[in-house]
């Protein structure tokens, strides 16, 4: 999950900078985008790049933060649980007796 993190990361920031460029570079183009459908707001392909780098992002920290919750889980195991088949009660083979 972190290697989907680090790589959406990576994306994320080719995207801002794509966008930043845009942006800064005035880029605008015949056409003019609506955001989420509203006719009164009308944005540049530079902004609708960043709100989309924006989404990006928190998509990934969402990603990263359940990799490590999901690392940190399997290193301590779940309460209760034995490790080993000697620790569980009833495994005893015949040679430990």
């Amino acid at each position: 999950m972190k290697k989907v993190a680090i790589i959406f990361g990576v994306a994320t920031v080719l995207l801002f900078a794509d966008g930043l460029y845009m942006v800064l570079a005035n880029y605008h183009p015949g056409d003019a985008n609506t955001f989420f459908g509203n006719q009164n707001w009308n944005l540049s392909d530079g902004e609708v790049t960043l709100i989309s780098a924006g989404f990006l992002f928190a998509a990934a920290l969402v990603m990263w933060g359940i990799g490590i919750r999901r690392a940190a889980r399997s290193r301590t195991g779940r309460p209760g649980e034995a490790t080993s088949a000697t620790e569980r009660p009833g495994s005893r083979m015949a040679s430990q007796a």
